[in-house]
């Protein structure tokens, strides 16, 4: 999510999607039914039987005792050494992130071989993957974009989606709107494609637009799983990246986090926007309610942890909404609020 310092009057983040001039008919999202109450557990247990008695078992008759014959003595035998233990597997440690310098591998002196007799730990079961939730089938997302701190209207921002069995697509579309047309009207487009997988959205394609006084640059990034390959850059200037798993773009991101909110806390997600590729320290905090114009909602703070010469966003997922994102914030370089996004209309539709 870059901008520069011509993206002032627009939103450079926002990450709202390219099927913009998509417009279907959805069903329009109210406040959700209370969850019904399932029925209680039938926690009874059968009635276990006692297990039968052994049955006695006479004793052998006594049997004559054999004479004891005098044993030849054996050659003595050198005791073969102790077979060391195999010793355990180095520990393979996270690659750089991409934005770290490469720096030269190490050779680590093998540990110390452990006892034959030490006892080896038993294996721990793999955490079960937390419960992804479901993608509406089709969704639009309007957003009215502010500017600075004084919240200067500007533009807007539509956000659409469609899913086809496991193939899913999304847009993202930002244009000032008003009297910023007179200083130089501006464009963002944001085009994600991939798979809807069980653990959720899994980018496959990327593409990213921006215009600006009439000058198009473009970007695009292409997901290779099977080779864990990521190509990205400018067109048509590109270069390759190692592809970390849990990779996403700048649009997926956000609908990953609703498909699977996490607890609170801090994650890393590897995030691309077409052009670089970083690592997103996100803060997850508790819940909290803000104002919009569909009213007050329970939200989920997500907000990037920033660094220095970088941006960085923050956005509220609404809690009673499927976990949509609701409210996008962003800051430059030096930290300093530079836009929002704040929605006004949501429809989706399951068919």
């Amino acid at each position: 999510m870059t901008t520069g310092n011509s993206a002032r009057f627009l939103v450079a983040a926002s990450v709202s999607l390219a099927m913009h001039a998509v417009m279907f008919s959805g069903t329009w999202i109210h406040m959700p039914e209370p969850t019904p109450v399932p029925p209680p557990l039938d926690v009874s247990l059968p009635l276990i039987e006692p297990a039968p008695p052994p049955p006695v078992i006479a004793p052998a008759p006594p049997h004559k005792a054999m004479p004891r014959r005098r044993s030849r003595p054996q050659p003595k035998v050198a005791a073969a050494p102790a077979v060391p233990a195999t010793p355990p597997m180095p520990s393979l440690d996270a690659p750089e992130w991409p934005e770290a310098a490469d720096e030269a591998a190490v050779v680590q002196e093998p540990e110390p071989v452990a006892p034959i007799a030490e006892a080896l730990p038993a294996p721990q079961p793999p955490e079960p993957a937390a419960p992804v939730k479901t993608l509406p089938k089709k969704g639009r997302i309007a957003y009215t974009m502010y500017f600075g701190a004084d919240r200067f209207t500007v533009g807007e921002t539509v956000q659409s989606w469609e899913v086809h069995s496991d193939v899913y697509k999304m847009g993202s579309v930002s244009e000032t709107t008003g009297i910023v047309e007179l200083f130089g009207a501006q464009r963002h487009i944001y085009l994600s494609e991939g798979r809807l997988t069980p653990r959720g959205l899994q980018p496959e394609k990327f593409f990213m637009s921006r215009t600006r006084r009439g000058r198009t640059e473009a970007a695009q990034a292409r997901f290779d799983w099977d080779a864990g390959t990521l190509k990205l850059g400018k067109v048509p200037d590109q270069h390759g990246a190692a592809l970390f798993p849990e990779a996403h773009d700048i649009v997926s991101f956000m609908y990953q986090l609703g498909l699977s909110p996490p607890g609170p806390g801090r994650i890393r997600l590897p995030v691309t926007n077409g052009s670089s590729f970083k690592i997103y320290d996100l803060d997850v905090l508790d819940e909290e309610k803000i104002e919009t114009p569909l009213g007050i909602l329970k939200t989920l703070p997500v907000k990037q942890v920033p660094r220095p010469g970088d941006e960085s966003i923050e956005l509220w997922l609404a809690v009673e909404y499927r976990y949509l994102p609701v409210r996008l914030r962003f800051f430059d370089r030096e930290g300093k609020p530079t836009g929002e996004q704040l929605v006004n209309e949501i429809r989706i539709s399951d068919e």
